[in-house]
């Protein structure tokens, strides 16, 4: 009886102590799993951190590069007068601001912040370079060969406030130029263009008074004016290109007045009247565009600022940021 008892409490003292490490096992694996969580949790949580950094000092870049494409525009007026006789006119593409400009370049990034294939440059255009759709009349706004007859009428109700599709807005004007692309008969390539005719995106604007600048006006919305003969469009462009012959380069030209059409490229005629009607030569409204990345290129940030020029100085009429990819 003695023995019995004696192998029964071994048995019994193995069970417990059995137990009690299968306990102390679960409890090591759940501890273990609980650590692993945290140190996972920690690690989510400082790559969250380390992107929200990178993001906002690649937004913070962005905006500084537009406030300085800004400044560009504001001091143009200056740096014209450093330029050769034979290269000042209007508004024209052959000015200083209408190169992009990489801060990379001007050696003003951070390499703290910035690596090696990171960038951040603005871009300024010309909004005036193109068809007003808020204020175009209708006889130009006809001659867009990508405008069909059934988006136009739409087009112009809407500009008096009587769009049947819509009747609930009371908006007559087109704040951004992606409004036009959700009307029914826009398709994409109209809103693209083709090898047959140019997009709507590249010939329609909303800001500027209305008046297409001749001397930054691309091919294609030249061609849109009523009454323009192309050979006239095309010696015009050709006086524009310069010496090199390429069009947006340092040496294109303009004129500073109308006038001097017939003289610098030999317009006159029918030509010569629709560009007094819709044309002119100096701009008062840029887009600035301004683009930041960081991680190689991996974290990107983009801001852009409609900025219309008066006398006390420039105007922000539009402005947009948001981050492009990560």
């Amino acid at each position: 009886m003695t023995g019995c008892s004696w192998r029964g409490g071994r048995y019994g003292m193995g069970q417990r102590a059995g137990f009690v490490l299968v306990c102390v096992l679960w409890v090591t694996a759940l501890l273990s799993l609980l650590a692993l969580g945290f140190a996972r949790r920690a690690m989510l949580d400082r790559r969250a951190a380390t992107y929200a950094l990178d993001h906002a000092v690649a937004m913070a870049a962005a905006r500084g590069a537009v406030e300085r494409g800004i400044l560009e525009v504001m001091n143009r007026g200056l740096k014209i007068r450093f330029l050769p006789p034979e290269r000042r006119g209007g508004t024209h593409l052959g000015e200083y601001w209408a190169r992009p400009t990489d801060f990379a370049g001007e050696g003003f990034l951070s390499q703290e912040l910035f690596g090696e294939g990171d960038a951040v440059y603005y871009v300024i255009a010309d909004e005036e370079r193109r068809i007003n759709i808020n204020t175009a009349p209708e006889e130009l706004l006809r001659n867009i060969p990508s405008l069909n007859r059934t988006v136009l009428r739409r087009i112009l109700a809407r500009r008096s406030g009587q769009d049947e599709e819509d009747p609930e807005n009371r908006v007559t004007v087109f704040r951004a130029l992606e409004e036009l692309r959700s009307f029914r008969g826009v398709e994409d390539e109209d809103w693209f263009g083709d090898d047959r005719k140019p997009g709507l995106s590249k010939l329609l604007t909303v800001w500027g008074d209305g008046m297409i600048n001749i001397n930054t006006a691309p091919r294609e919305v030249l061609m849109c004016i009523p009454g323009i003969q192309e050979q006239d469009v095309d010696a015009w462009l050709s006086f524009r290109a310069g010496d090199d012959r390429k069009l947006d380069t340092e040496d294109d030209r303009g004129v500073m007045n109308l006038d001097d059409l017939t003289r610098v490229a030999g317009i006159q005629g029918k030509s010569l009247e629709a560009i007094r009607r819709f044309c002119k030569v100096d701009s008062t409204c840029f887009k600035i565009s301004g683009l930041a990345t960081r991680r190689n290129g991996r974290v990107r940030a983009f801001c852009s600022a409609v900025v219309t020029l008066s006398e006390d100085g420039p105007v922000i009429v539009d402005w947009q940021e948001k981050p492009i990819g990560s």
